[in-house]
């Protein structure tokens, strides 16, 4: 009886585990493979096209061999002179921006991005208000501890709470106000940076 009893509970644990298992590839793969593919889907239905992804890297292997092939070279001993900062550095963007217009998403990872460079597009969505365009989370949790809660990090009420106490202390009449107070504050900053630098 008592073998009998010790086999049952090894098999109760054995099932409880295959259960947890289970729900932990489910959850996996629910929020590393379905959930991305299902935000590229809408977009895509948008008109918001991007290159092909890979599985779990998205587009990290493009942006790597373009960084990689682009680097210019140079004579040894002489430096390259640049003016196009941003394609040097980004390459697979103007790459993209070419073929797919000029908003397209890719993926970092399983996080998809939407790069947008339409001037009436970025000013819409920075100026609105609506509560559901928010900032990532991801940006949050990384830089959370180093910003806190202010309005460059929340979102949703906390961001609407944080921007009608800010906004008020914006208008031209005040900052007008404060035009002597800003230029005394940078005038001793930039004396004690010229001391550290001296010394």
């Amino acid at each position: 009886m008592e073998i009998a009893l010790r086999l049952l509970d090894s098999k109760v644990v054995m099932a409880v585990a295959v259960v947890f298992f289970l729900r932990l590839v489910f959850r996996l793969y629910n929020a590393l493979i379905v959930k991305p593919r299902k935000l590229r889907q809408m977009l895509k239905e948008q008109g918001i096209d991007g290159p092909h992804q890979t599985l779990l890297l998205g587009n990290i292997r493009e942006i790597r061999k373009a960084r990689t092939s682009s680097s210019p070279k140079a004579a040894p001993g002489v430096k390259p002179i640049h003016h196009d900062c941003a394609g040097a550095l980004f390459p697979f963007f103007d790459q993209w921006r070419k073929q797919y217009g000029e908003m397209f998403v890719f993926g970092l990872g399983t996080t998809q991005i939407v790069y947008v460079t339409q001037p009436d597009v970025v000013k819409d969505m920075t100026t609105c208000t609506s509560l559901d365009l928010g900032k990532p989370s991801y940006q949050h949790k990384e830089r959370g501890p180093l910003l806190g809660q202010g309005i460059l990090t929340s979102n949703g009420a906390v961001w609407a709470h944080q921007r009608k106490i800010l906004a008020p202390e914006l208008y031209m009449e005040k900052v007008k106000g404060m035009v002597g107070l800003v230029n005394e504050s940078t005038a001793t900053l930039v004396k004690s940076w010229k001391s550290l630098v001296e010394d």
